[in-house]
């Protein structure tokens, strides 16, 4: 498995894996708050557009988005995958499992 992160904070952009277009993203601005051992914190604001994930300065480049079994797949240029999450209420909020460590939890701010 590979993974990829934006900020120390946001190891939590972790992976799984699908391929699609970019049509088939989620947009939009999240607040994203991490869970780890029973402690929940809010962490950072990530935007999710067709053809980047951006949290504060970092931006990373999509090249594929994937809709597929209720979940959201990101994947860079290379085929590495940058978010894999579950999709709740809609696509408002977004939760991706990290083995190991725990979740982070996307909820749309706009």
């Amino acid at each position: 498995m590979h993974s990829r992160t934006l900020l120390p904070l946001a190891l939590l952009l972790a992976t799984l894996g699908g391929h699609a277009a970019a049509g088939e993203a989620i947009e939009g601005t999240f607040a994203m708050t991490t869970e780890a051992q029973g402690v929940r914190v809010r962490s950072t604001t990530v935007e999710l557009a067709p053809h980047y994930i951006r949290e504060g300065n970092s931006r990373l480049s999509v090249a594929d988005w994937e809709r597929k079994d209720g979940y959201l797949t990101a994947r860079d240029p290379r085929g590495a995958i940058l978010l894999h999450a579950r999709i709740e209420d809609g696509g408002d909020t977004l939760v991706q499992e990290i083995d190991g460590v725990g979740t982070a939890t996307f909820t749309r701010t706009r």
